[in-house]
């Protein structure tokens, strides 16, 4: 309406312009259609790629309506619209004082780097909880989230296998934050573990443990190595040695052959001149006998310079047989320190460590028992003299309460007959018994009645089972005065013991 007031406000009045009308209606239509073009324009807005367009009101489909990567038109008095930015934020995360498995405070400091998602379902949950917030209010958000998640990972997780394998602990951290983080409309992009730290110094003791592994092992490799040279150098040295033996057996053998050689073929030249000796001096003296000699004499000489030819070839050969020998007894030996002594020694050295690792085990484990076993005496120590001051701080009480004498020691027994009564049974239970003795008070009133005359009456009893037995019993018990062999002492008046019946007086138990 502002536009059509300022077009008819240049235009002159109509009464002064003969100007037709239709061409007024027409200019009038021209701007209401560029009115509504520029604001049609302006209302259609177009989303860059770094941000996600947030259209809010009435939509049609549900709170708001997230575009990325394109253009939406925006209903004026009815729409409304805001941008969310993508570019990624860093969040410091300065972790300490978390709990591992085994209730080890752990301090991991940590980068991660987040921003908001741009995927569908999970964009529409920043526009509902991150639109119109800050950068830093959202760090702060973000910041809460994961401080909680990586608590809750690092509680799952042994402290060494956070050390050993980073890559599955960030892994786990990045899983656990991704899924909280989207609920907000947030996406992790990375996690960066700076640095791994523990009250107690447990990571420190891996690093020790695993350096000393490292050169442990470094120094087996170069022991195996060593070994494996010298070894080597054996076999060079023994391969030349036999080389030299072989080519050494072979110059002599040739040369034993060449001297047979020359031995026979001189042989068989002096075995000639000898002949053709003997055939002129048979033709010259013309005797029989002379030609003989001298054949016999050719013929002695030629086996002796045969049997020498001989004799030096066997000679050459066993030289030749000997040096073999002995350099294949030097490649055996030298064989044999390298593949069972050396081994040898590796393994009896293993059993030395062995032995000492049991050795001091077996010390540990007997200094624990004798430290247990001290214990374990020491307290029952304790416990029985707790019970022995005890029963003496009672008896001290109990003979008080009795006023001193006798009286004590005789509860005291009463107390005790029970029990007596049962070992005296099972000491005789297997006995023959030919009589038995009932001593009672003839009192007539059971119960309580007349308890210190049943006790002492009693006693005679005991003396007598005492003094059948060979014992002689204390003094506080009483005396027993008289030396009767079938009679008890004086008291109480003892029934007269007769045999078993099956209707015993009433005075007189079995």
């Amino acid at each position: 309406m502002s536009s059509l007031l300022i077009a008819s406000a240049w235009l002159p009045p109509l009464g002064r312009v003969d100007i037709p009308t239709p061409f007024i209606l027409a200019l009038i239509i021209a701007l209401v259609v560029i009115v509504l073009f520029i604001t049609l324009v302006q209302r259609y807005k177009r989303c860059p790629s770094n941000k996600i367009l947030v259209i809010f009101g009435k939509t049609g489909s549900g709170a708001s309506r997230c575009v990325h990567g394109g253009a939406a038109f925006v209903w004026p008095l009815f729409q409304s619209c805001a941008y969310l930015d993508l570019e990624p934020f860093v969040v410091p995360i300065d972790l300490t004082n978390a709990l591992s498995q085994e209730n080890i405070r752990v301090a991991v400091p940590t980068t991660v780097t987040a921003a908001i998602s741009n995927q569908p379902g999970v964009m529409e949950n920043a526009a509902v909880r991150l639109l119109g917030l800050s950068t830093k209010q959202i760090e702060s958000q973000a910041q809460d989230i994961i401080l909680g998640q990586m608590r809750a990972v690092i509680a799952t997780m042994g402290i060494e296998e956070i050390n050993r394998d980073r890559q599955a602990f960030m892994g786990k951290v990045n899983e656990a934050v991704s899924v909280e983080m989207e609920k907000i409309g947030l996406q992790v992009i990375n996690v960066n573990i700076r640095d791994i730290q523990d009250e107690s110094g447990y990571i420190t003791a891996l690093g020790r443990k695993a350096a000393a592994e490292a050169i442990n092992q470094a120094n087996v490799d170069v022991a195996e190595q060593e070994r494996t040279g010298k070894t080597g150098v054996a076999e060079r040295q023994r391969d030349t040695r036999k080389a030299v033996a072989a080519a050494n057996a072979d110059a002599e053998i040739g040369e034993a052959s060449a001297a047979r050689d020359r031995r026979m073929r001189v042989a068989g030249l002096d075995a000639e001149a000898v002949e053709a000796e003997a055939r002129a001096n048979a033709n010259k003296a013309a005797s029989l006998a002379t030609q003989r000699v001298a054949e016999e004499e050719a013929r002695r000489k030629g086996e002796s310079a045969g049997r020498e030819a001989d004799g030096a070839i066997r000679v050459a050969q066993e030289m030749a047989q000997k040096k073999a020998e002995d350099a294949r007894s030097q490649r055996e030996q030298s064989r044999l320190n390298a593949e069972v002594v050396v081994p040898a020694g590796i393994e009896r050295e293993k059993v030395v460590i062995a032995a000492e690792a049991r050795k001091m085990e077996a010390i540990r484990l007997a200094e624990g028992d004798a430290e247990a076993v001290i214990a374990r005496k020491t307290a029952e120590a304790r416990g029985e003299q707790a019970i022995l001051e005890a029963k003496a701080q009672g008896y001290l009480k109990f003979i008080e309460a009795c006023g001193g004498g006798d009286r004590a020691g005789v509860l005291l027994v009463v107390e005790k007959l029970t029990d007596l009564a049962g070992i005296q049974a099972k000491a005789i239970q297997n006995l023959p018994i030919e009589k038995i003795f009932v001593w009672d008070s003839g009192g007539e009133k059971g119960g309580m009645s007349n308890l210190g005359q049943r006790l002492m009456g009693a006693l005679p009893p005991m003396h007598e089972l005492a003094r059948q037995v060979g014992l002689e019993l204390p003094e506080y018990l009483g005396r027993f005065g008289g030396e009767q062999k079938d009679q008890p002492a004086p008291g109480p008046a003892p029934q007269a013991a007769r045999p078993a019946s099956p209707t015993p007086p009433p005075q007189v138990k079995k």
